[in-house]
């Protein structure tokens, strides 16, 4: 099954946040195919999303 969320890192969390509600049990985030940083949205992940998911 595939997901899309946009926005920032608190609509991100709010997303990944909804689906631990709903019990699944992992979430692989990652960029669009035409993302221009990879590296950029890693980092993006880790140190804003990641901390606002309890």
């Amino acid at each position: 099954m595939s997901w899309g969320v946009a926005g920032g890192a608190g609509a991100v969390a709010k997303a990944v946040q909804r689906l631990a509600d709903a019990r699944v049990d992992t979430v692989v985030p990652q960029p669009t195919a035409d993302e221009p940083d990879p590296v950029g949205f890693v980092r993006f992940v880790a140190e804003e999303v990641r901390p606002l998911v309890p």
